[in-house]
C-alpha cells in the first residue's frame, strides 16, 4: 500500500509527465508541419572534459542519444548513451501504467483496480540508471585506452 506522500509525489510526477508529453508532441508537430525549423545538422559542441583529458565524461553522447531517440532510431540512441532510452522506457511505463490505473479507478470496480497499479517510484530505478551511466562511461573510456575513439 502506498503512503499518502508516495501517492502525492507520483500524482505530481504524472501531471508533470502529461505536461511534458503535450509539450513534446506540440514541438514535434510544429517541426514536422514545417511551422518551426530547427537545424539539427550542426555539430554538437565538443565536450570540455573530453577536450582537456582525452577521456569521455559520463554524459558524453547524451545529446546525440536524445536526437536519435527523437528521430526514432532507438538502436543509435542506445549506442550513443543507454541512459537516454532507459529513461524514455521508464517514462513510458510510468505514464501508461498510471493512465490505466486512473481509467480503472474511474470505472470504480474494485476487481479491476486491484490488478491495475501504476509503476511505483523505487530507488532501484535510480540506482540502475546510475549503474548504467557508470558502465557506459567505463566502456567508452576502455575503448579509448585501446585506441578506439567514438
Amino acid at each position: 500500500m502506498k503512503t499518502f506522500r508516495e501517492r502525492s509525489a507520483e500524482q505530481i510526477l504524472y501531471i508533470l509527465g502529461l505536461i511534458f508529453a503535450l509539450l513534446l508532441f506540440a514541438f514535434l508537430f510544429l517541426i514536422h508541419s514545417g511551422r518551426l525549423r530547427i537545424e539539427l545538422t550542426g555539430a554538437v559542441p565538443p565536450c570540455l572534459f573530453y577536450r582537456v583529458s582525452g577521456l569521455y565524461c559520463p554524459g558524453c553522447g547524451g545529446t546525440r542519444a536524445i536526437r536519435a531517440l527523437l528521430e526514432g532510431d532507438l538502436i543509435a540512441s542506445f549506442l550513443y548513451h543507454p541512459f537516454v532510452p532507459y529513461v524514455a522506457v521508464l517514462y513510458a511505463l510510468f505514464m501508461i501504467s498510471h493512465t490505466v490505473e486512473w481509467i480503472a479507478a474511474r470505472k470504480k470496480s474494485s476487481h479491476e483496480t486491484r490488478f491495475m497499479k501504476g509503476l511505483s517510484l523505487k530507488s532501484g530505478y535510480l540506482y540502475a540508471g546510475i549503474l548504467l551511466i557508470l558502465l557506459q562511461w567505463m566502456v567508452k573510456n576502455l575503448l579509448v585506452v585501446f585506441g578506439i575513439h567514438l
